[in-house]
């Protein structure tokens, strides 16, 4: 008996660790899946800001950088829409991981309805800014251009909201490739139009700044569009609508989205406004040193958005795990995505310590700012890791439905850190952007400190503390049930 029980211990033990790695290696397939259309979502959107910019760029320096001062407006109204619309995300992911992947549906209806009243209200404001841009002291040159551009652009601002909803529903629900399928055919048009309307090719008129700035708005629309009307397909074919409707109001669900999205959209804004308050200070340190700030953001974006993507689908699949109270697989899940992140995020890193001079030399090889965007660089592959840790931990933690405090610390670092190292180092030592760059060092370790206490000893963990070991024993079962839960199930049924 006893020889019997030396054995059966082994083997039980073999057979725990067996079915560990399995768990792992599908959560790791599974974040996979998620996150590499997210990132070529991300990377699309990107390369047209190049490509708009590179347009722009043929009607002038004047023309260039009132774009400019208009695009950074948008984004920071766009980044509390956005940021709002993450808690569609997050809604779904949990109710599916509940098994009630039906009501995904309200909370995508939901999402649209905030959406469109957010989009709308930042249409409203943006009529026109001439005021405020003498109010901050932009150059007149500058102005009719950001004025024009920014007025027509944010025509697009209820339908980009509701394609954001949308987007945010369907990468929940596991379907990340038809959004980057209809964002990359946004973009296609976006080029194409342009490239028509600012320069008056195709029979077009030549309507310069403005010109670009329908050529995004409709963009916008069209995907708006296609994602309605891949939306409405969906809810006519699902055989859940019905009990969805009666179980969930409008109401009770705009709610639960906006009590998850509001603090990350104002998270997001108050950062960008961090970035943007940045800038200004390295601005006061000449032309050189803002060129070279710009050339090493434009380069680490190659890490950052892969870095986010993968973060995005952490989120979703941290969302359906507690869902199904399983603390247990909301850790493997994190940790999967910490090991993705931080392998790319470090060789990413490597490259950028190594290969920084080349890098460079393919943006500029102006003597004044080429040294400086090399240090850039090398500062940079110092938080490569710290950053991915960062990224990874506030997606896993949204997708806990832990918000506020993710959204204060984010807050209070990038604010303590970012232009407060831009001031004290950049232009009070004369570091010049190399020392607003070491503002990124210290949010990125604080970040990274903070989040990854808030992930292990948070508050929110209590709640599922119960669930550990009835989900670690019952893992098939019940990742079975969530795939029958999803709205893609409901529609085969």
């Amino acid at each position: 008996m006893n020889r019997q029980r030396k054995l059966n211990g082994p083997i039980a033990r073999g057979a725990a660790r067996r079915l560990s790695s399995s768990a792992f290696d599908e959560t790791m397939r599974e974040l996979v899946a998620l996150a590499w259309p997210i990132a070529t979502a991300m990377g699309g959107e990107t390369l047209m800001g190049v490509v708009d910019t590179k347009l722009v760029g043929g009607l002038g320096p004047a023309a260039l950088g009132g774009v400019g001062v208009a695009m950074t407006i948008a984004w920071l109204g766009y980044m509390v829409i956005y940021g709002i619309m993450r808690g569609v995300k997050v809604c779904v992911s949990h109710a599916i991981g509940e098994g009630h992947g039906h009501r995904s549906v309200r909370y995508a209806q939901a999402g649209m309805a905030l959406g469109l009243v957010a989009g709308t209200l930042f249409w409203l404001c943006t009529r026109d800014v001439a005021p405020c841009l003498r109010l901050i002291g932009i150059d007149e040159a500058l102005i009719p251009y950001a004025r024009s551009f920014l007025a027509t652009y944010t025509y697009g601002a209820p339908a980009g909201a509701v394609a954001s909803a949308l987007i945010h529903h369907r990468q929940a629900t596991g379907d990340s490739r038809t959004p980057m399928a209809v964002g990359l055919g946004g973009n296609a048009v976006n080029a194409l139009l342009g490239w028509s309307l600012i320069y008056g090719h195709a029979g077009l008129p030549a309507l310069g700044v403005r010109g670009g700035a329908i050529a995004t708005a409709v963009s916008e629309v069209l995907e708006a569009i296609v994602l309605v009307a891949l939306f409405t397909r969906d809810v006519r074919r699902s055989s859940g609508y019905v009990r969805a409707r009666a179980e969930l109001s409008l109401a009770g669900a705009a709610r639960a989205v906006a009590a998850l999205g509001v603090p990350t959209g104002l998270q997001f804004g108050s950062e960008m406004l961090a970035m943007v308050a940045l800038t200004a200070v390295l601005g006061t340190l000449g032309p050189e040193q803002v060129a070279a700030h710009q050339i090493a953001l434009a380069t680490i974006r190659a890490s950052f958005l892969p870095g986010a993507a993968v973060s995005e689908a952490a989120s979703i699949l941290v969302g359906r795990a507690l869902g199904r109270r399983s603390l247990a697989e909301a850790d493997r899940a994190t940790r999967a995505a910490l090991i993705i992140a931080v392998s790319f995020m470090a060789m990413c890193g490597a490259v950028f310590a190594i290969g920084g001079g080349a890098i460079v030399q393919a943006f500029t090889r102006d003597p004044a700012v080429a040294p400086v965007a090399r240090r850039l660089l090398a500062i940079a592959a110092c938080f490569q890791v710290l950053d991915a840790v960062s990224i990874v931990l506030r997606g896993a933690l949204r997708g806990a439905k832990d918000v506020r405090v993710p959204a204060i610390i984010g807050v209070a670092v990038a604010w303590t850190c970012i232009p407060t190292a831009a001031w004290l180092l950049g232009r009070g030592l004369g570091w010049g952007a190399a020392g607003g760059w070491c503002g990124f060092l210290g949010d990125t370790t604080l970040g990274a400190l903070l989040l990854g206490w808030r992930w292990t000893h948070g508050v929110w963990r209590r709640a599922y503390g119960t669930g550990d070991v009835r989900a670690r024993n019952a893992w098939p079962a019940s990742r079975e049930r969530e795939r029958r839960s999803t709205p893609e199930a409901e529609l085969a049924r």
